[in-house]
């Protein structure tokens, strides 16, 4: 299902396919080269289109109220027929420019010819006095600036295809199949657009080996980019060393790779701006605006957008003092949750019965939100989001302690799996008519909206579902066994998404049987993880039948070996009919990495239940 949004009005649910509705920023041509931002590029179709239509009852008054010329009997034809290539040119180049078609170009530059033909044809030919004052006049104000305006897109137009077709000649990333002209069938997409798909993927974690993967599957991307990626995103993408939260140098790598483009994966390059800048630059991306983001990085600016919104969650006080703190532990009493108010990787929450405990981490913190405890399972339900409409996506469910049984200290998250046998069959309509359509309402309505993947993390009590808090962009590791079930190809959905088309996207498919991710930590994650060991076994744990391994903290070192990079660093991946199934190949093909001091929970989806917990 998808949920389509109006201004000022409730949000209501709609099928996988709904009518478009304005959003997003969009893609067409600039001056450099580069994609517009929307609404330009729309206005600029529309008018194409628009005008194009509009010649019609003009061309239908010529033929019946123009005399017949003295001086030539065929004049009367030529201005007929000039004014139909116009009508055609004018609304094929509109319609094409809507499809973000390449083929525009195709359509631009012979409309432009026959503008200018029909502006001198009109004044040379047209009766002297107030006749030839009308046809100059004319030209003036219609015809030369609609032939000017085709030239220049036109160009620019075949100036980007031409930069496109250059750069996928000369990466090592693209398929032999894709010439230098770019013209043949594999720089072609599903829709006949003539272009090579170009994706450049940031980050450097599991989540985006996962999505790189899921990417480089996708018929329709023709040459993968990330930055800076690790050892395993290297495999199927071309790695560039750039910072992901440097807004200036993406857009620059963005636009070198002359990126179609770009899905951000963490969250921390969201809160620096980075979509803003890419966006700023004409350069379509996946992932909200900084103040969008904001609904991860701030815990209390979240809460004040639920509350705005009627979103179900739970209690809270935003707190900057101790005596704050001392208060709201009171009114809420244990289990205490404190949340540390900004980013922290996932780390930055403490749910426990020891008083102590909970204002010690407050104190560490700075600003804290303290929560009302909320008792029952969670779940996770992503959500692509235009600004306008929302598509969910399989709901998951991640384990967030360290620990067997759901013990020891909050981590970024320890394994996942999907599907939810024991969820509600409605969870995530549900999800997308009380939490995800009220929110994007919301952050439409204060000027910020939401383009990229909500991620509304659930608690099911038994008064009903709440809401624990929002993530900008895909979770980690709930994405690995999400996308491992998703059939419909990633590219085209995150395009949408990026685009304001989700109205108009397929609806998400999925496949049978069931994803486990058990992710293997370094000694010790997540307090001091040790870096530098060496990693063996991973082409043994990649032939167990329905496994395979993302790596998430792993580093090349200059001999080639892999070592350990980061706390969580390896995701390991089992498929199968069924969770037991999928379960066993993800630890089986796991039993076969060594790491010194590596380690992993045994017990994933061991009991998927109403009862399982994943922690806070």
């Amino acid at each position: 299902m998808a949920l389509t949004l109006s201004p000022g009005r409730a949000p209501r649910a709609a099928g996988a396919t709904v009518a478009r509705t304005a959003a997003g920023p969009g893609t067409a041509i600039t001056a450099a080269g580069k994609p517009l931002a929307a609404p330009g590029w729309r206005w600029l179709a529309r008018g194409f289109a628009v005008a194009g239509v509009g010649l019609l009852p003009w061309m239908a008054y010529l033929a019946v109220s123009l005399p017949a010329s003295t001086r030539a009997w065929h004049w009367q034809a030529a201005w007929i027929g000039l004014d139909v290539m116009e009508a055609a040119g004018l609304l094929a180049t509109g319609i094409l420019l809507m499809r973000r078609d390449m083929r525009y170009c195709l359509t631009a530059l012979p409309t432009a010819g026959v503008l200018l033909s029909d502006a001198w044809f009109d004044c040379t030919t047209a009766p002297p006095g107030s006749g030839e004052l009308a046809s100059v006049a004319m030209a003036l104000v219609a015809e030369l600036p609609a032939a000017a305006l085709c030239v220049i897109i036109g160009t620019i137009g075949l100036r980007r295809l031409q930069a496109r077709c250059v750069a996928e000649a000369q990466s090592p990333s693209a398929p032999a199949a894709t010439t230098v002209r770019g013209w043949n069938e594999a720089a072609t997409d599903p829709a006949g657009r003539l272009w090579a798909v170009r994706v450049l993927v940031l980050g450097s974690g599991g989540r985006e080996h996962a999505l790189a993967r899921s990417l480089a599957a996708d018929g329709t991307v023709t040459s993968l980019h990330a930055a800076p990626g690790n050892p395993g995103i290297a495999e199927v993408a071309e790695l560039h060393a750039v910072s992901a939260t440097d807004p200036a140098a993406v857009t620059a790598l963005a636009e070198k790779v002359a990126a179609d483009l770009v899905a951000i994966g963490p969250e921390a390059p969201l809160v620096a701006g980075v979509a803003d800048a890419l966006r700023a630059a004409g350069i379509s991306c996946f992932g909200p605006g900084r103040e969008a983001a904001m609904i991860e990085g701030s815990k209390s600016f979240a809460k004040d957008v639920m509350s705005a919104a009627g979103v179900p969650t739970a209690r809270a006080r935003t707190c900057r003092t101790g005596a704050e703190v001392e208060a709201a532990l009171d009114e809420f009493g244990p289990p205490y949750v404190v949340k540390a108010d900004g980013l922290a990787a996932g780390k930055g929450v403490v749910v426990t019965p020891d008083r102590a405990a909970a204002l010690r981490h407050a104190q560490a913190c700075g600003t804290v939100l303290v929560e009302q405890f909320l008792d029952g399972p969670e779940v996770s339900v992503f959500a692509l989001a235009d600004g306008t409409t929302a598509v969910p996506l399989l709901p998951a469910q991640d384990y967030k302690r360290a620990r067997d049984g759901d013990r020891g200290p909050n981590t970024g998250g320890m394994g996942s799996y999907a599907p939810l046998p024991w969820a509600p069959a409605d969870l995530a309509g549900e999800t997308i008519e009380t939490v995800v359509g009220p929110t994007l309402t919301e952050l439409r309505r204060r000027g910020t909206p939401f383009a990229g993947l909500l991620y509304a993390g659930l608690c099911l009590t038994r008064g009903g579902l709440r809401v624990v808090e929002f993530n900008a962009r895909f979770g980690d590791p709930e994405t690995q066994v999400v996308l491992d079930r998703l059939v419909t190809p990633i590219g085209g959905l995150l395009r949408a998404a990026a685009d304001g088309d989700l109205a108009t996207a397929p609806e998400p498919q999925w496949a049978e049987g069931a994803a486990v991710t058990v992710v293997v930590a370094a000694e010790g994650y997540p307090d001091a993880p040790v870096k530098g060991d060496l990693i063996e076994g991973l082409t043994a744990a990649g032939r167990v039948p329905g496994a395979y391994v993302l790596q998430a903290g792993t580093a090349a070192g200059g001999d080639g070996e892999l070592t350990a990079a980061g706390g969580r660093v390896l995701n390991v991946v089992g498929t199968g009919p069924d969770l037991k199934q999928a379960r066993s190949a993800a630890y089986q093909a796991a039993s076969l990495i060594r790491m010194r001091g590596g380690w992993y929970r045994h017990d994933i989806a061991a009991n998927p239940a109403a009862g399982t917990a994943s922690g806070v």
